[in-house]
């Protein structure tokens, strides 16, 4: 009977205390680099209470047992003289003045929020007596400093230091944390109105115990009393809320330690929010910027959204760096990296920039001109739209989705079909945050090449890191590179530093100072979505501009918006450097001096280190050899003209729409000369259709009244002056001269087109005519 009740006592007092001790909400905390405060979300239940933290400081836990539990480390949880010297301190007043409980005891009582009677205080006792058994006094102090109340709604030694002091509590002088010692045991004190004059005169009680005890020195206790206490509590640094809510959605009232560098957000920020004041004067209400560190992944700097100025709030809470968005050209580089991946392109290369049709798709560029024919990396510094589409075209639609996966691109996830050819001109969506980090991937893939002695990573590609917890996890070496190789994305990078930039930056290769930056924008249709990235070794910084809500206005250029805020955001990061060569992935060529494309038997041959995989690409197409008279005036052959009197020269030709476009913008250019009178004309290709184009399906349009509308016909001529006299099927319909379009309005069916000049000349084409709308 004995040992049954002991068993029951032993059992009854083992199970008197429940853990975990606090069921209580938190606050979600997020950290910098180095412990600095960039925000935190009020908990649940109203109070600022922060998670618990790695310890409790020195000078605080000094002050707080020297304040309440002077013998704390000595005593089983309970101090029978404290509390026969509270009960006789009571008895003499008559009233409660004291209840001798040590800091177990008041950690017993803050989790349960019993009222103060002696029936209570005897529960406490055996409860605190249980909390030392499982819990060592640095746990129990650590718990006090988590849960005491220290005014209002504030709740734990952290929140509290960030209130009053702005400063974390390692950081806090002697006299601030003698301050925060004393005020658990009347919180009330701190607030305005209150008799903070006893606050200040308890602080300095401690303050003179601490000297005497000899905690302190006479010059720091001196120091520490001419020490004000806190007006009012101050607001909490909100310095990353988009980020503090994504945090929130992970999981709430946990502490985050993030990637971000507390100073360079602070001027991000501060970057931002100085452009949108501007911007906003256009009615352009929203932007956001993010810094990524190149080699470890890692963000530095996450501006989600601008802050509002004025009511009415224009969608700032949105995360922009989280949001899917219409990507504008900033896609372009990637196609352009995948093309000399895969040998179909030289950097140098001579590309179409004509009038293209596809069926209903018909690209313009930006300025609504055409160059006829332009390098590679003009057309992507330009960001030629034509060209790009033209690229895409050769590469595959369904090709290119598949490596903007494979880098990183997870909003890119419907069919080929439903993107198209706009899929490089804005036709998909992607994220900041995604493209940022697939562009950061890029730039570390080719550094870690020639770090790793030519080798690639397996999993180079990778999202930006935001967590201090984590890391890159890049796989194992391997000769084989799974989406973009060394020299094709050195390449891209060098292309892209020949991107014009803001009208500020204008001049930038004259000053010692400038860094080189490659950096593309993009711009949306509709002037919805202004994008601008830019890569050094060291960092990538992403920028987007627009209306949150979606609405354009005719400011939202990538250039000219985003672009100002980048170059700004640079300047406040360290000198950057440039990449290195991949010479392991390159091989040097004879290269066509004028188009190009690797060396032709008649070109004049310069050479240049390219991708190792452009060594299968094609030979120079443009450059012939023609056959002249002695005075060079004519083009001549065999039948006509002797052959010992012929000069032969190396011609560049280009096709005729390329060449009448090409004309205007390179008054240089030479014209094949024209046939001698007495040989009979070559049927050399000398017209070219400009529209009808890439298909012998012409779409007719369709009027109100449901009949079949005309449709003008282009062609394009090597001689300007020349006269086309156009045929339909076996009719004359008329003759053009200079500009050489002829408007038809043929039957639903099958036709043919015969164009003929003065010269005999003869270019045809069959067509299959349909109603707009029919298959």
């Amino acid at each position: 009977m004995l040992l049954s009740l002991l068993a029951l006592v032993v059992s009854t007092f083992w199970t008197s205390v429940r853990f975990p001790l606090f069921k209580v909400d938190y606050s979600t905390v997020i950290y910098a680099q180095n412990k600095e405060l960039l925000g935190a979300h009020i908990a649940a239940d109203g109070q600022w209470r922060f998670p618990q933290g790695d310890s409790v400081p020195e000078k605080f836990a000094t002050g707080l047992l020297m304040f309440e539990d002077e013998h704390f480390y000595k005593h089983p949880g309970v101090n029978p003289f404290s509390i026969a010297r509270a009960l006789q301190q009571n008895i003499s007043e008559g009233k409660v003045v004291s209840g001798g409980s040590t800091i177990t005891m008041q950690v017993i009582r803050m989790a349960t929020q019993r009222n103060r009677t002696v029936w209570n205080k005897g529960i406490e006792i055996i409860q605190a007596l249980r909390l030392e058994l499982s819990h060592s006094k640095k746990e129990i102090l650590h718990l006090y400093a988590t849960h005491a109340p220290f005014g209002g709604n504030v709740v734990g030694l952290e929140a509290a230091a960030w209130r009053y002091f702005q400063r974390p509590p390692n950081q806090l002088s002697w006299a601030e944390s003698a301050m925060l010692a004393v005020l658990p045991n009347a919180p009330g004190l701190i607030h305005p109105g209150k008799n903070r004059t006893l606050l200040l005169r308890k602080r300095n009680l401690l303050l003179k115990k601490l000297r005497e005890r000899g905690k302190l020195d006479s010059m720091t206790y001196q120091l520490a009393l001419e020490e004000p206490i806190p007006a009012h509590p101050y607001a909490l640094p909100q310095l990353a809320p988009h980020l503090l809510d994504y945090c929130r959605k992970r999981e709430e009232g946990i502490t985050y330690h993030l990637t971000l560098n507390h100073t360079l957000q602070k001027r991000t920020n501060q970057t931002v929010n100085i452009h949108h004041r501007k911007l906003r004067l256009n009615e352009i209400h929203n932007a956001a910027a993010i810094v990524v560190e190149v080699k470890t992944g890692k963000v530095l700097a996450y501006c989600g959204n601008t802050t509002p100025v004025k009511k009415p709030f224009h969608q700032n809470h949105v995360d922009i760096i989280q949001a899917s968005r219409s990507t504008g050209s900033i896609l372009k580089p990637f196609l352009y990296a995948a093309s000399l991946q895969n040998g179909i392109l030289l950097p140098k290369q001579l590309i179409p920039d004509i009038p293209t049709y596809y069926k209903s798709f018909a690209p313009k560029n930006y300025n609504r001109t055409y160059s006829g024919a332009v390098r590679a990396n003009e057309a992507l510094s330009r960001s030629l739209n034509v060209p790009a589409v033209r690229m895409l075209k050769g590469y595959g639609t369904a090709r290119f989705c598949d490596m903007l996966q494979k880098t990183g691109l997870s909003t890119i996830k419907s069919t080929p079909d439903h993107y198209g050819l706009s899929l490089i001109l804005g036709g998909a969506e992607a994220n900041l945050f995604e493209l940022s980090g697939a562009y950061a991937s890029m730039a570390r893939n080719l550094l870690n090449y020639s770090e790793n002695h030519s080798l690639y990573y397996t999993n180079a590609f990778q999202k930006p890191i935001l967590f201090e917890n984590e890391e890159l996890e890049q796989g194992t070496l391997s000769e084989f590179c799974q989406v973009y190789g060394a020299s094709a994305t050195y390449q891209t990078l060098e292309a892209l530093t020949g991107v014009a930039r803001p009208d500020e930056e204008a001049g930038w290769q004259m000053f010692y100072s400038s860094r080189k930056i490659a950096w593309k924008t993009g711009t949306s249709f509709g002037y919805r979505d202004a994008w601008a990235i830019g890569i050094t070794p060291e960092y990538i910084v992403g920028v987007w501009v627009g209306n949150a809500t979606g609405e354009g206005r005719p400011g939202i250029v990538g250039g000219t918006t985003a672009g100002p805020i980048l170059f700004d955001i640079y300047r406040h990061l360290p000198k950057t450097t440039w990449f290195q060569p991949p010479y392991d992935d390159m091989v040097k060529t004879a290269i066509c001096k004028t188009s190009g494309y690797k060396a032709g038997p008649n070109c004049n041959i310069d050479s240049m280190y390219i991708p190792s995989q452009g060594n299968k690409g094609e030979l120079c197409p443009y450059h012939h050899l023609i056959h002249l008279d002695e005075t060079q005036r004519y083009r001549v052959q065999s039948d006509c003209y002797p052959t010992s009197k012929m000069r032969h020269e190396k011609w560049f030709i280009l096709p005729p729409v390329m060449e009448w476009y090409y004309r205007k913008y390179h008054p240089l250019y030479k014209r094949m000369p024209p046939m001698h009178p007495g040989c009979p004309p070559l049927q050399a290709k000398v017209m070219e259709f400009i529209y009808p184009q890439n298909t012998n399906k012409l779409y007719l349009p369709i009027g109100i009244d449901g009949q079949t509308q005309a449709v003008v016909l282009k062609v394009a001529h090597r001689n300007s002056t020349a006269t086309i006299f156009w045929h339909l099927d076996n009719g004359y319909i008329g003759e053009t001269n200079f500009v050489h379009q002829m408007a038809i309005q043929p039957n639903i069916g099958k036709h043919q087109i015969t164009l003929m000049d003065e010269e005999g000349h003869i270019l045809q084409k069959k067509i299959y005519c349909v109603g707009r709308g029919d298959d």
